[in-house]
């Protein structure tokens, strides 16, 4: 008789935490969930290699339509916001779009915006996320530049992502509609055979609590991974409660 494979599935919760609506931003779905129906049995979507890929990808959309343009001269960069292409008020503009300053770009001749993409993610278990450029989707190849990623534990690290794109194409405008993929995630275990399972989290006031104490930390030190250690002990046992 042939065992059934058990598989090893991990919560991991998700929140938006965003300086104003919550409901404009979707709730994540694996790239599995959205895929079309196959066209036949020997379709990409029967492939076992395609698919222990695609139910671990997770999309983060955009939440507005937004249209930037970046001018450069021998001294400055300025940022602007392209009204015919841009569906959110000028007056919230600057709670989610920013420029950084040169200093902390990459390359002095690619400036580095920063969208806020206000999800966070919490995990009892030893959780680590990547933030990747979406590349499975066609929109994002049409844009002047390129994703910043990265990787963290999200264990003693439930803080909200930021979509941070370096700029080299300076003649051509960023067009982001509501619903494009901004990026994908992917959730990394002590097993790799573990699968993730998403849920909403409860903002419960323990995790509120967490929370509030890690966010500011980019403002006091420049490696925020030097405080791991000190936000492992004070981490609560338990964060993650399903709503």
């Amino acid at each position: 008789m042939v065992k059934k494979k058990i598989e090893k599935i991990v919560e991991v919760g998700w929140c938006v935490d965003s300086p104003l609506s919550n409901v404009v931003f979707s709730e994540p779905k694996t790239v599995q969930e959205l895929r079309k129906a196959p066209l036949s049995r020997r379709a990409v979507q029967a492939c076992p290699a395609v698919n222990e890929f695609e139910r671990r990808l997770i999309i983060l959309n955009s939440g507005f339509d937004i249209r930037l343009r970046i001018e450069k001269n021998k001294e400055n960069c300025e940022l602007f916001v392209i009204p015919e292409g841009t569906r959110i008020d000028d007056d919230l503009v600057q709670k989610f779009v920013s420029l950084n300053s040169p200093e902390i770009w990459r390359d002095n001749k690619k400036p580095v915006i920063q969208i806020l993409l206000p999800y966070f993610f919490v995990c009892d278990q030893l959780c680590y996320i990547s933030q990747i450029y979406p590349f499975l989707n066609y929109k994002a190849n049409l844009w002047p530049g390129t994703l910043v990623g990265g990787r963290f534990p999200i264990t003693n690290w439930p803080r909200i992502l930021n979509f941070a794109f370096e700029w080299i194409e300076d003649d051509k405008d960023l067009i982001i509609k509501r619903g494009d993929p901004l990026c994908y995630i992917f959730f990394e275990f002590d097993d790799p055979t573990k699968i993730p399972k998403l849920i909403r989290a409860k903002m419960t006031p323990e995790l509120v609590e967490f929370k509030k104490e890690i966010d500011a930390t980019p403002e006091f030190v420049s490696s925020t991974f030097s405080l791991m250690d000190e936000a492992a002990k004070r981490r609560p046992k338990k964060l993650l409660k399903k709503i």
